[in-house]
């Protein structure tokens, strides 16, 4: 259970709809039907969506201290969360590239060099017989190849026959609003949001997904459904599509 479908719960025991808690509240129907979706962005941040939910449990007879302490498991924790990683970021430490002491490294270089000279002029007697005496002892190598394996023919897997799979069964949506329009929310069978939204007068959506397309809608004396290319008449304000060309309603906890 989420919050949306609690507020929708707590709004149908009422008995009452849409434009009737928005009437008692004075919250926009359009906000209304976001909240009970769980879309909590359009309230303007945590503080007022707070209090939307106090108003609208207020209305109908419903307990808001279950509500809000939901709310504050799901948006509090990560507000805070995120407001802990700015101030760690204002307090970390600026490092500065230490800079190289150039006296002391040219200083280095020429003592090596100066040593590296000495070496050399005490020990290049020894160099000169050392290297002779390699050049008169050399003796020639042969190096005979190694044939390379002949390649065996490898045996080719047989190939398994394809199997054929079933067709996957698809529903085509369109939705028209006419009227004044109406407030959306379209999910798929994974409960993906397709679509969320206002149509206005004569505007159309259509959304295509396989299997059953469930659709949340404020004012259903608003909309024209189209489905797999029939149209059909609604008053419900949940229901789902099916890809056999069907409507039903939808349950409050699904």
């Amino acid at each position: 259970m989420s919050i949306g479908t609690d507020l929708t719960a707590a709004r149908e025991r009422a008995g009452m709809t849409i434009e009737q808690l928005s009437a008692a509240t004075r919250i926009r129907t359009g906000l209304l039907i976001a909240m009970e979706a769980d879309d909590f962005s359009r309230c303007g941040g945590n503080f007022y969506a707070r209090g939307h939910i106090r108003a609208i449990a207020r209305v109908v007879k419903a307990d808001p201290a279950p509500l809000l302490a939901a709310f504050d498991a799901e948006h509090g924790v990560e507000e805070e969360k995120s407001r802990r990683e700015e101030r760690a970021a204002v307090k970390a430490p600026t490092l500065h590239p230490a800079r190289p002491r150039w006296a002391v490294v040219v200083g280095a270089i020429l003592v090596s060099l100066m040593g590296w000279g000495m070496v050399r002029l005490f020990t290049l007697p020894s160099d000169i017989e050392a290297n002779a005496s390699k050049t008169a002892t050399a003796t020639a190598t042969v190096t005979t190849p190694v044939p390379k394996p002949t390649p065996q023919p490898s045996s080719t897997p047989s190939k398994k026959p394809s199997s054929t799979k079933p067709p996957v069964l698809r529903t085509r949506l369109t939705l028209t609003a006419k009227n004044n329009g109406t407030y959306l929310t379209v999910r798929d069978k994974k409960n993906r949001r397709l679509f969320q939204g206002r149509l206005g007068p004569g505007i159309a959506q259509s959304v295509t997904s396989s299997g059953d397309i469930r659709v949340t809608v404020g004012n259903p004396a608003n909309l024209v459904v189209v489905l797999n290319g029939k149209q059909l008449q609604t008053k419900l304000y949940r229901f789902t599509a099916h890809p056999n060309g069907t409507l039903t309603k939808t349950a409050s906890g699904s």
